[in-house]
């Protein structure tokens, strides 16, 4: 038997007290020690033969994992009937005191559903940028694509100047200590540095083979902040000289991009510059109209879910940070202020989810297995793994239930946009 009080902590939380008393603990006990007595091997007594002082010496920790499983989930369950809550998510229990022959206590905190009314989500107003691509955005996209195209040649027995790339061997010393390690045929543009002031200066006039000690400034913006703007020492080793030669934008080009003529290619250009412009325009759309909705219903939201998304969202950035060249021991030392970063966000984020839900269920909208079997095959031609190896990932990780919510939310979210109200900005 359970006693329980529940009192609200938070908005969308309730915390839970239960006393358990010693009588359902020590039977909880009692049919775990059956259970294990049916199957415990002790030597000299066959499977379920074994005297039960004997087994309780043996499984005594056993059965104590055992027993509170049953008790805290039986204790919880009564609990939440006791007083009407609808959990959403798993508990988070603390204070948890439990021993064999002593009746048992713990605290259990849970989040509750959001209590809203949904503001009118139908014909929500929003403006759209002019869809438009100029000679100037295809000339763009045209230098982009000869500067990919460029070629490096070696020039003749000649000094570096500005302009040229220097593959070099490089180490730095600050302090007398070096900073990274040694870089091997790194290529070198040689132009105003930022990052170290002066080392282009100093190669300048340099031969394939030279080796020179060339004094540097270190820029404010250097990653580690304690050599940031102090002089430094670069010893580089010049292995070869590079200049960059640009193709002419002519047919000749366009036919080694498979295109039959520069204008054809050109034509190409505009049409994929159209069809991005248009999705950028479209993710502007659905973002303000989310915007919108949020901006609208305004309600709290269970604690527990902002702190799992604010976690999400730290990671997420700590591993696009780790993945542009910082160190994971130094970005763990920034989790609060990335935490402080994300704060408001995360709150906006999970308000959405629950307005997205109240949605869905208003309009009826659902997701059946042909809309399952339809992510699966994007999924697999955006990895490049079969449907197959898609799906039994899926199953396997338990996450067919998440795929579904996010399918469900994305057709949430087609509902909206489709029934936005939306003008050309300029226009009434």
């Amino acid at each position: 038997m359970a006693i329980s009080k529940a009192k609200s902590t938070e908005a969308c939380s309730t915390l839970l007290e239960i006393d358990v008393t010693k009588e359902s603990v020590d039977k909880a006990f009692d049919e775990v020690y059956d259970e294990i007595t049916k199957v415990a091997s002790i030597p000299g007594f066959r499977p379920g033969k074994a005297p039960k002082e004997l087994v309780k010496k043996n499984y005594a920790k056993n059965a104590s994992e055992e027993a509170l499983k049953h008790v805290l989930s039986d204790a919880y369950a009564a609990a939440l009937k006791e007083h009407g809550i609808i959990p959403i998510g798993s508990p988070e229990i603390t204070d948890v005191v439990f021993e064999e022959g002593k009746a048992m206590s713990f605290k259990a905190k849970v989040d509750t559903r959001p209590k809203f009314n949904l503001k009118n989500y139908k014909g929500i107003a929003v403006t759209q940028k002019k869809i438009t691509i100029d000679k100037a955005d295809i000339d763009k996209t045209l230098e982009n694509v000869q500067q990919m195209h460029a070629k490096y040649e070696s020039p003749d027995d000649r000094p570096l100047q500005m302009g040229d790339y220097a593959v070099s061997d490089l180490d730095c010393l600050a302090n007398g200590k070096p900073i990274h390690r040694k870089r091997e045929d790194l290529w070198l543009f040689l132009d105003k540095d930022t990052i170290a002031l002066g080392l282009s200066d100093g190669m300048v006039g340099m031969k394939k083979g030279d080796e020179k000690d060339i004094e540097v400034t270190l820029s404010k913006d250097y990653p580690n902040k304690d050599l940031a703007g102090k002089k430094a020492i670069y010893h580089v080793k010049v292995k070869d000289i590079k200049v960059r030669k640009l193709p002419e934008i002519n047919d000749a080009l366009a036919k080694e991009l498979g295109k039959d003529s520069l204008d054809s290619l050109k034509k190409d250009i505009d049409t994929g510059l159209l069809e991005q412009a248009k999705r950028s325009a479209e993710a502007e759309v659905e973002n303000k109209v989310l915007g919108k909705l949020i901006d609208d219903n305004d309600f709290a939201v269970p604690g527990g879910f902002v702190k799992r998304q604010l976690g999400y969202m730290v990671e997420n950035a700590k591993r696009h940070l780790t993945e542009k060249g910082f160190k994971k021991e130094d970005l763990d030392k920034k989790d609060e202020e990335l935490r402080g970063k994300f704060g408001i966000d995360a709150v906006r984020r999970v308000r959405l989810l629950f307005i997205l839900d109240a949605i869905a269920r208003a309009e009826k909208i659902e997701v059946g297995d042909s809309d399952v079997e339809e992510a699966y095959k994007a999924i697999a031609a955006e990895t490049g793994k079969s449907e197959a190896e898609v799906k039994e990932h899926y199953t396997h990780e338990d996450m067919i239930d998440d795929l579904k919510e996010q399918l469900r939310e994305g057709k949430a979210i087609e509902f909206l946009v489709k029934n936005a109200k939306v003008t050309e900005e300029g226009k009434a």
